[in-house]
């Protein structure tokens, strides 16, 4: 449930005050949000306009929740809107004209997405260790600590993180569909038609195979895009919700696939050469393997 903190927190405030009158409770009040539900007052944190709701049959410290609050902070916010998804390389006049676009980036076809949040970042290894309560194969070699992201995530690994993660805050937290992400890739209703994200030059906002010097980075240290999102081109592929198939050419209200023994990865990834790290640029993988090169970032709707 995602709500502004505006008047619906002192309408719900002063509901709970009768109420809890009316039962002939003495709630007793510290600083910070409430809602009044099952007879109770219950705790609730407001971080970003988006309300976390700690889930009591599941055991979560100070420490995770300090951890959970900032990736809260870090989600943006994705109005919705209606773009053209996908790219061509046939006709240098039509829409979405990119040389380097391949077969599966066609045909371009009009999309209409409601609102949504999405990660600032690629998910970081120290929010995997904080939500999973383990770490995945990360080591030296590849790039290890905090700041970086988790990779040798698979799409198991991956739904398995947003699912406990929405089950901790409950949040309806799950990977973006491959529209959501191509359309915040592009900067949403702030596009300004870049081929990567953020940028017509690839070393601007990516980190790929000619720039990284073989080792992954930790997140945001490019240029962000228009909605002010980092990596979205380079450093890691992302999975997506979306089973991996052709693109339908008819107009489509937030589509997404679910027919398909492989799934969607967008944005390019640290191994990979700059081509692969443009917005439309589209990959498939099976779901349960893994690779240094793939993580995750997710959404909230």
């Amino acid at each position: 449930m995602i709500l502004r903190k505006l008047t619906y927190f002192a309408l719900l405030f002063v509901f709970g005050i009768f109420a809890a009158i009316s039962c002939g409770k003495d709630p007793v009040f510290e600083q910070g949000d409430y809602i009044y539900e099952n007879d109770d007052f219950t705790r609730v944190d407001n971080v970003n306009g988006i309300i976390i709701h700690w889930a009591d049959n599941v055991e979560i410290s100070e420490e995770q929740k300090t951890v959970i609050r900032n990736l809260v902070a870090n989600l943006v916010r994705v109005d919705g809107g209606t773009f053209k998804m996908g790219a061509q390389s046939s006709d240098t006049q039509g829409d979405n004209y990119d040389p380097e676009a391949a077969d599966n980036e066609s045909p371009v076809h009009e999309v209409t997405l409601n609102s949504y949040y999405i990660g600032l970042y690629e998910v970081t290894q120290l929010e995997w260790r904080t939500v999973m309560g383990y770490e995945l194969d990360w080591s030296e070699q590849y790039g290890r600590g905090d700041e970086f992201p988790a990779y040798n995530v698979s799409r198991m690994d991956a739904q398995q993180f947003a699912d406990r993660l929405s089950a901790m805050t409950r949040l309806p937290f799950r990977l973006p569909t491959e529209a959501q992400w191509e359309f915040a890739a592009r900067g949403g209703s702030y596009t300004r038609h870049y081929r990567f994200s953020g940028s017509s030059s690839v070393d601007d906002v990516a980190w790929h195979k000619g720039n990284t010097g073989s080792i992954l980075h930790p997140v945001g240290e490019k240029q962000p895009n228009e909605l002010g999102l980092y990596d979205m081109s380079g450093n890691l592929w992302e999975w997506c919700l979306d089973a991996y198939g052709p693109y339908s050419g008819t107009s489509q209200t937030n589509p997404v696939s679910y027919e398909g023994d492989k799934f969607v990865l967008r944005g390019g990834a640290w191994t990979y050469l700059p081509s692969y790290c443009r917005v439309t640029c589209r990959d498939a993988y099976n779901g349960e393997a893994k690779s240094v090169s793939n993580g995750i970032r997710v959404v909230v709707n």
